[in-house]
């Protein structure tokens, strides 16, 4: 006898409860996941890179901005873990976008940079990315972009 049809004090079994209803619809993370989906594609329609996805321009970026910099600190800014960073910036290495090197002070750190390549594709892209959030935001009223870009802060505790 399970929990959900046990008897009960006078002795009759009672109904199994049913399961609460679940409308994927209506939940968190299968709306990010739409979102997320919806961005990307827009970014793959918008950026003339077909080698180039939204994580790699994203890692270009935080490099750029931190630049020389630990792989270490790139993965906290980019919020990627170690292993799929390191594939990433080995990936864009292979494409004579970022150099890497050990860190002179601690060999075990890799430090990466942007290559003048890569400097020039962040440099050229960057205004086709702004275009992108604005497409990926487009559903929205100027209230609601405000608060769609908060709200998601907040979630990802930035």
């Amino acid at each position: 006898m399970t929990a959900a049809t046990r008897n009960t004090n006078s002795g009759k079994p009672r109904k199994p409860v049913p399961p609460a209803p679940y409308d994927l619809s209506a939940q968190i993370g299968h709306l990010l996941r739409r979102a997320y989906q919806r961005h990307t594609a827009i970014f793959q329609e918008t950026i003339p890179d077909d080698r180039l996805t939204a994580v790699q321009f994203a890692v270009l970026v935080a490099i750029r901005d931190e630049q020389p910099a630990p792989l270490i600190h790139i993965g906290r800014t980019t919020a990627i873990d170690h292993a799929t960073l390191r594939g990433i910036v080995a990936r864009l290495k292979e494409r004579h976008l970022v150099d890497i090197h050990n860190d002179t002070a601690d060999r075990r750190q890799r430090i990466v940079s942007l290559t003048p390549q890569g400097e020039e594709l962040v440099r050229t892209h960057v205004p086709e990315a702004l275009h992108i959030s604005e497409l990926t935001l487009a559903p929205l009223n100027e209230c609601e972009r405000i608060a769609a870009v908060h709200i998601l802060r907040k979630l990802a505790g930035i």
